[in-house]
């Protein structure tokens, strides 16, 4: 009998404790680069502290930022979490808030404004990138038009590229680019490989 009153009591003495409810609590906000760029595609992780234990639960959450920067990551929590201390982590940085219930409560219901910035500058966009890409390749072609100036040959007063091999048709005394010699004996003389790579290196040997 006792038992039961003592179960009784106990029962009555829960119902009157007041309840907790949950609740929506969101934090949105704006990153950005320490240069005022917006932070594209990064995820804005919540950590917590050692000892702050009521943010361990929702360690890990986490939102991705827009191509404006803008995040917002939403969380459940009670009156109890009020006052806890929250990391917003992007990349190697890490920013803290305090939970404010109050202030989520004020129109837009539910939304607390955080913008970060952090400290490194805007990484190079890729159009950047590729126009630098770019430069450094005509800047290479420019280089190599030049280490091929042309100079006069003293035999026939043809110009010739300093570093290309000219050679002399052994039919047609036509010159061209030595590589060229044997495709142009195929095709221009109708000659079998064999005749026209055979007559090609003696071209090449009388040319040395």
């Amino acid at each position: 009998m006792r038992a039961l009153i003592r179960v009784l009591i106990a029962s009555v003495i829960l119902t009157a404790l007041p309840t907790v409810a949950a609740e929506g609590y969101t934090i949105s906000g704006t990153v950005t680069y320490s240069n005022d760029v917006p932070v594209d595609s990064m995820e804005v992780v919540i950590e917590c502290a050692e000892f702050e234990y009521d943010c361990h639960e929702f360690r890990g959450t986490s939102s991705q930022t827009n191509r404006m920067g803008v995040y917002e990551i939403s969380i459940e929590i009670d009156e109890t979490y009020d006052g806890a201390e929250l990391f917003l982590t992007i990349g190697e940085e890490s920013f803290s808030h305090i939970v404010d219930i109050e202030e989520s409560r004020r129109p837009p219901s539910g939304t607390v404004s955080q913008d970060i910035q952090l400290e490194q500058d805007s990484p190079p966009s890729s159009l950047f990138t590729g126009v630098a890409c770019g430069g450094v390749i005509i800047l290479l072609a420019i280089f190599a038009t030049l280490d091929r100036r042309p100079i006069r040959d003293q035999g026939d007063g043809l110009l010739r590229a300093a570093n290309i091999d000219v050679v002399t048709c052994p039919i047609c005394e036509g010159r061209l680019q030595g590589h060229l010699l044997i495709r142009h004996l195929i095709v221009d003389h109708e000659m079998d490989t064999d005749d026209a790579r055979d007559m090609a290196e003696v071209g090449h040997s009388e040319e040395e």
